[in-house]
């Protein structure tokens, strides 16, 4: 009994143990898991990178259809700056570890949204003698550097749509030239078929010629009588030697000419001198 027990403890807490080993330990180490930034949000630079698995991965920053950028290997959390955006838009930040980059890896994709100005605290401006207002030279600085900062993004932005448009007029001259391509085989498929229809058009007509043809023929055919004359051969005198010459009779003694095999037949078997059965002599064929 204690011994059963004692098993059952036992097993209880390894399914524990180990569930608590893969659940924590082992598969946060197999398959790391990107904490922020979330999938698809829009954040404002500096953006914090932060991951649960491995503590050291190498981090890399891709900007959407542009360049790849490594930091190298870091540690969770990484904070990304905002001269590390080039321009808005979007990112994907990937994650690999160093010993097995193809098996262990976590991508994040996100989205980069200038952040605004915040407007400067409105203070009452310094006059000379005079009451004018004096400029000074931090705030001179300041303001070069904001235009020069424009000025470098929006140079960024337009060649990077110069890129995009450069793109979209390649691919829209190819689509154009196979649409080409594809409107003279439609119409060379065109001139083939409508050259295959008059041809069986033509067939049709002569086969239909034919066909009339040979209606008629077997129509004078039908009409045809097969045999108009009958006769056999006959010995007038078989008892000589050498025999007389044959004879080819044709018609009874009474000058009944045989128009059909009966008659012939009924001739020929009364006929002593008949040298063979009764054959066709004449027909419509032969005249």
């Amino acid at each position: 009994m204690l011994r059963s027990i004692g098993i059952v403890l036992l097993s209880f807490a390894a399914i524990v143990g180990g569930d608590s080993l893969f659940r924590t330990s082992l598969l946060s180490q197999v398959r790391p898991v990107i904490l922020s930034p979330t999938e698809q949000a829009i954040v404002d630079p500096p953006v914090s990178v932060e991951w649960d698995g491995p503590p050291r991965m190498r981090v890399a920053l891709r900007v959407s259809g542009g360049e790849t950028h490594d930091f190298g290997i870091q540690t969770s959390p990484f904070t990304l700056h905002a001269e590390d955006f080039p321009r808005e838009g979007g990112y994907a930040v990937n994650l690999q570890e160093p010993s097995f980059p193809n098996w262990i890896n976590a991508t994040r994709n996100f989205q980069i949204e200038a952040a605004e100005t915040a407007p400067a605290a409105e203070t009452e401006p310094q006059t000379d003698g005079n009451g004018d207002p004096i400029i000074q030279l931090k705030d001179f600085l300041r303001a070069l550097k904001a235009s020069r900062t424009s000025r470098d993004r929006a140079h960024q932005r337009a060649k990077f749509l110069t890129e995009e448009l450069s793109t979209l007029r390649s691919e829209n001259e190819r689509l154009s030239k196979e649409l080409e391509k594809v409107y003279q085989s439609e119409e060379q498929d065109g001139e083939r078929s409508n050259q295959l229809e008059r041809q069986l058009t033509q067939l049709s007509d002569q086969l239909r010629g034919l066909a009339d043809e040979n209606g008629a023929l077997r129509m004078r055919l039908s009409t045809v009588i097969p045999c108009s004359l009958w006769g056999y051969y006959s010995f007038p005198r078989p008892n000589t030697v050498p025999l007389t010459r044959k004879v080819l009779l044709i018609s009874d003694l009474a000058g009944q000419v045989f128009h059909n095999q009966a008659d012939c037949e009924t001739a020929r078997r009364t006929d002593t001198s008949s040298g063979s059965p009764c054959f066709c002599v004449g027909s419509a064929w032969t005249g």
